[in-house]
């Protein structure tokens, strides 16, 4: 085949039978196979749900976090440190929504879940405080400052469930 000319027609290309017969048996128990091995692969459990929503919201909670020192620092204005918050807090409830609908078998997946929905929770609150802190913005309470702190706690529990759902 190396020796062939580019140019030359597909007829006068030998063609080769294929090196393994086509066997129909063997053929649906492969697709069983590749079946069982997609649903095993893909069923994370409630743990890999909860895993995956923990670090969607560290990351929304530690971009938020950045958006407002960058705004008490005066490098971020406040519509865009606003727009951060709001996206922040849209991941967060998304993530709860996700942990929501699971259906936990065991009573430890149940565990689990309602451990999530706690954090999360109390990212939202970290969330509403910050926002409520930008929104006042004239040095009254919340100040930025607390909303920071409020984003720092949240942060801090994300990190324990994180390391409880990592350990499991």
């Amino acid at each position: 085949m190396l020796n062939m000319p580019d140019s030359a027609p597909a007829e006068k290309i030998p063609a080769r039978p294929a090196a393994f017969p086509a066997r129909p048996a063997a053929r649906g128990a492969l697709v069983a196979l590749a079946a069982l091995a997609m649903l095993t692969g893909c069923s994370g459990g409630v743990g890999g749900s909860v895993s995956t929503a923990v670090k969607d919201s560290s990351s929304a909670v530690a971009t938020a976090r950045i958006a407002l020192r960058q705004d008490m620092d005066g490098n971020l204005t406040q519509a865009a440190t606003a727009t951060s918050l709001d996206d922040g807090l849209k991941e967060v409830e998304t993530s709860r929504s996700s942990v929501l609908k699971l259906s936990p078998a065991t009573q430890e997946e149940r565990v689990v879940q309602k451990q999530a929905l706690d954090v999360l929770d109390q990212c939202a609150a970290g969330f509403a405080t910050a926002r409520a802190a930008l929104a006042a913005n004239d040095g009254g309470s919340p100040s930025l400052s607390d909303g920071d702190k409020a984003l720092a706690d949240a942060q801090d529990v994300l990190k324990q469930l994180e390391d409880t759902v990592g350990s499991q």
